[in-house]
């Protein structure tokens, strides 16, 4: 546990997609996605790469999930051609967030996580988590919502990651230092970056080793890497 001791860590912030189970599954999900409408899943995934560089310059109103996704129905809609923004919010729910919650219950961990997590229960850690996407029931199916003490969507903040305002969810929260967290995620620029930014230790979870990463203090391709290092 040295480097948690030396840090002072107290809690375990975890990304969810890509990090607590195979991003091959994100991908498979991602792929279904596509329809009933191809056109809107393009016109979709434009627009959340797009509100990421918007939204540090331009301030989500209200800043909340209500705001996130008005905002992120216009911008798919302008990408469309279209002018019927609520018609296409609905069309979002329903071909993305509504199919990503019944495809998301097949998912399968990683192996070692909840062994890792365990141990930092052990240790004392409190464990979060923080995702772009709505958590729905996936700790669940992962097996580790006993473990997990609460859980975000980083649209809750009306921005995504890797925005201050989304990381500023659990630190509002658990009203602690942000030099009191190890965010764990598998996305660099989203986790390591946005989470450094906002002060928090980072671990960066891949099997690429050949660039340096210099927002992650950790550079793990296991959970069972991790809690070599960390437990």
């Amino acid at each position: 546990m040295a480097f948690l001791t030396e840090q002072g860590v107290r809690y375990l912030a975890l990304d969810i997609d890509g990090t607590l189970y195979p991003k091959w599954m994100l991908n498979v999900r991602m792929v279904r996605s596509l329809f009933p409408s191809a056109r809107l899943a393009f016109a979709f995934n434009w627009a959340r790469k797009e509100y990421r560089l918007l939204q540090e310059g331009e301030q989500t109103i209200p800043a909340n999930r209500e705001g996130l996704l008005k905002r992120q129905a216009a911008l798919t809609a302008a990408r469309m051609g279209r002018t019927d923004t609520e018609s296409v919010q609905q069309e979002i729910e329903v071909q993305f967030y509504q199919g990503w919650e019944r495809s998301f219950r097949s998912i399968r961990p990683f192996d070692d996580l909840r062994g890792c997590l365990l141990l930092a229960k052990d240790q004392g850690l409190g464990i979060v988590a923080l995702s772009d996407f709505p958590i729905a029931e996936k700790l669940e199916t992962l097996g580790i919502a006993d473990l997990v003490d609460s859980a975000y969507t980083s649209e809750q903040s009306g921005y995504l990651k890797p925005s201050g305002h989304a990381f500023a969810l659990l630190l509002d929260d658990l009203e602690c230092k942000a030099e009191e967290i190890l965010y764990v995620g598998d996305s660099y620029t989203k986790d390591c970056v946005g989470a450094k930014k906002a002060g928090m230790y980072t671990a960066l979870l891949t099997r690429k080793r050949a660039r340096l990463y210099p927002s992650a203090d950790l550079v793990v391709g296991s959970w069972k890497e991790l809690a070599a290092l960390i437990l």
